[in-house]
């Protein structure tokens, strides 16, 4: 049997930081060979052309934003090994989470996010308050060998209504995890001086819709 790619007990010590302030940041969370294979699947997927420009809305509303971000984005499905062994990594988080939290998480559904050159992303939450699609946000940064000048960093408030100096500044770099609370925590990518890949995903409750909806972070 494969040893986990992820230390269990980092993780819930980052699940006691989401319980405790609403948000959690946890550098190393994932063990370098599958960073390795998720940063080959990423860069698979922009060679093929499987990206497309994020947009913000659902549905009819569903729209290009460029004002308020710049991300290119595309659904993780399972399909190779490292996507795979990513998202038993979340099935481990959702029932952690569950288990201390008691949040009822019901389903994850994650997308890799490339933010080219100039790329950004301004303050917002991810889920509006009570509409229950997006409970916890989870983020995974894939950048190897980032340097404090590529900028591209996640501001992180305490509170929608705290506008005051960012509670926490996570630079992006490979294996770094966060989680947050979907319509608690205001977040800002800062413009990126370089090519920028992340992870991003959401947990969900069952009275969701399953409806796709734009990515975040």
């Amino acid at each position: 049997m494969l040893a986990p790619a992820f230390d269990p007990e980092k993780i819930d010590q980052l699940i006691g930081h989401l319980a405790d302030k609403g948000y959690g940041v946890l550098k190393d969370a994932i063990d370098e060979p599958l960073i390795d294979r998720l940063i080959d699947d990423c860069k698979s997927r922009e060679a093929t052309g499987d990206m497309e420009r994020a947009a913000v809305g659902r549905e009819d509303n569903h729209m290009p934003a460029t004002r308020i971000r710049r991300v290119d984005a595309a659904w993780l499905d399972g399909s190779t090994d490292g996507e795979a062994a990513f998202l038993a990594l979340t099935e481990h988080i959702r029932t952690a989470i569950n288990r201390r939290l008691f949040l009822g998480l019901f389903e994850f559904e994650a997308q890799f996010l490339t933010y080219p050159r100039g790329g950004f992303y301004q303050r917002h939450i991810d889920s509006l308050r009570g509409a229950r699609n997006r409970i916890v946000s989870l983020v995974v940064y894939l950048n190897r060998d980032w340097q404090p000048a590529d900028g591209g960093t996640l501001d992180i408030w305490s509170a929608p209504d705290d506008f005051e100096t960012p509670a926490a500044t996570v630079e992006p770099r490979a294996g770094t995890m966060v989680l947050m609370l979907s319509e608690e925590i205001p977040h800002a990518v800062r413009p990126a001086n370089a090519t920028r890949r992340v992870i991003a995903g959401w947990f969900r409750v069952n009275a969701s819709t399953g409806n796709r909806v734009d990515p975040a972070l």
